[in-house]
């Protein structure tokens, strides 16, 4: 009885309403629910000071209204009776529908505690929302597949044990139809997106965009790349490794290890790999306004696809729950059975993971109305970055040893160098006047040099 009457003291919202009888606004209402994140309807309750009318509950009343909500919503809702002073109250609750839900042929939307029907704009985003993209069939043939693709998609896919079902000697139109690509004799956008020889044909921006650049507008590499998804993953993760630096670590215990030079580069390659495979499966294909692009700068890298997440699901669920989302299903199974991609949401903790484990800090997410971005940063102190600044080796020496230690001293730089007095000066004044580094101390003894905050 608490609960009900904290119930009844709460105002209308967005996910609750009150009304006082069966009539087409609760249906309105129960439309608006199933549109937006679902909600409570409290029949038998005065609106304006929810006081207790109650409802009259003979001749079946209650079975008699779920049959009615089921039929004219197409939706089935969970109803639940309660006593208020003597009299009855029922809560007909809905969970947010996966389809759009019309009440005599409109579509209804919760904006606050207002019932409203949606707008032709909002109707048709919230529509292609509600239908999967790669789930769509269209005027494509057979023909238009490309067979090495699907092939070699086979063979990984039985190297890694996740595709058992089908037999790799079965036609093209077979094996698209086993995966659930092709049905009725019907293509779908999917299978012409991962396995299209020209998917451009039909979808005009279903292209991989990856420029290098200097500034925000001084851009000096370009590349657009087409084809099916499988080939612009494979051209992009080449095109992406091609800006990147690499070092290579010959120290005795990386020998030891792997009894070969270990490369490290500005990134890790896996978390540049699953970056990009997300960007590509998840992108908004609907959006046809919009590359799936990756801009390449001096320190950071950002990815961005048209496809922002869902209403409900923040940034902070997807990096804290590994929240699972796939807005193309079909997309996401087939680089999953290609061994490509994990499954339950992984890709964002395995970058995550990466970065923390290479000692750099942990990418940025970010979703808007525009799209979903990752912003990688590179360890701007890393011995590459600093050797693409122009330091000498003395120098970025002497940053290796502030990283390691927290500080250094001229006296420390002379022993480590083999340098002179003033040459140190001279080699540590410049870390400073770059930016890199900071003196600190009130008297040459105890001047010291560490790196500058920014810089950390």
């Amino acid at each position: 009885m608490d609960d009900l009457y904290s119930l009844l003291a709460r105002f209308e919202g967005r996910q609750i309403d009150f009304k006082e009888d069966v009539s087409a606004s609760l249906y309105r209402l129960l439309s608006a629910f199933a549109n937006t994140a679902g909600g409570a309807a409290v029949i038998g309750i005065r609106d304006h000071d929810h006081a207790v009318i109650g409802l009259d509950l003979r001749n079946n009343a209650v079975k008699k209204l779920a049959d009615s909500i089921t039929t004219r919503l197409g939706v089935h809702p969970v109803i639940d009776i309660h006593e208020i002073e003597g009299k009855s109250i029922v809560i007909v609750t809905v969970e947010r529908s996966r389809v759009p839900v019309a009440f005599d042929g409109r579509y209804y939307t919760r904006v606050g505690d207002t019932t409203r029907e949606m707008l032709p704009d909002e109707l048709r985003e919230y529509f292609q929302q509600s239908i999967e993209w790669d789930s769509v069939t269209g005027p494509y043939s057979f023909d238009e597949i490309d067979e090495e693709t699907v092939r070699r998609f086979l063979a990984r896919a039985n190297a890694t044990g996740r595709l058992t079902s089908v037999d790799p000697a079965e036609s093209v139109e077979t094996v698209l139809s086993r995966l659930g690509l092709a049905r009725d004799g019907g293509i779908s956008n999917g299978a012409i997106a991962l396995f299209g020889k020209n998917p451009q044909r039909y979808f005009l921006n279903c292209i991989l965009r990856i420029g290098r650049f200097k500034r925000a507008d001084i851009i000096i590499g370009d590349h657009e790349i087409g084809g099916n998804l499988f080939q612009q993953f494979e051209e992009g993760e080449r095109i992406i490794k091609q800006y990147l630096g690499v070092r290579y670590d010959i120290s005795e215990e990386a020998m030891r290890e792997s009894f070969q030079r270990r490369e490290i580069w500005d990134y890790p390659l896996l978390a540049i790999r699953e970056a990009l495979l997300n960007a590509l499966i998840h992108r908004d294909y609907f959006n046809n306004t919009i590359q799936t692009q990756v801009k390449i700068f001096d320190d950071h890298i950002r990815f961005h696809n048209p496809g922002h997440l869902p209403e409900g699901v923040t940034v902070e669920m997807i990096i804290q729950e590994h929240y699972s989302f796939h807005r193309n299903p079909k997309v996401a199974d087939i680089f999953y059975r290609a061994g490509l991609v994990e499954r339950y949401g992984s890709g964002v903790e395995r970058i995550i993971t990466a970065f923390r484990d290479a000692g750099m800090p942990v990418p940025a997410f970010a979703s808007t109305s525009l799209g979903f971005t990752l912003t990688m940063r590179m360890d701007t102190l890393s011995a590459s970055y600093l050797q693409k600044m122009e330091l000498s080796e003395r120098q970025i020496l002497a940053v290796e040893r502030i990283k390691a230690e927290g500080s250094i001293t001229s006296g420390v730089y002379q022993s480590l160098t083999g340098v002179s007095a003033p040459t140190a000066f001279r080699d540590l004044k410049g870390l400073v006047d770059r930016g890199i580094l900071e003196q600190v101390g009130t008297s040459r003894r105890n001047t010291r040099y560490i790196l500058r905050e920014r810089s950390r």
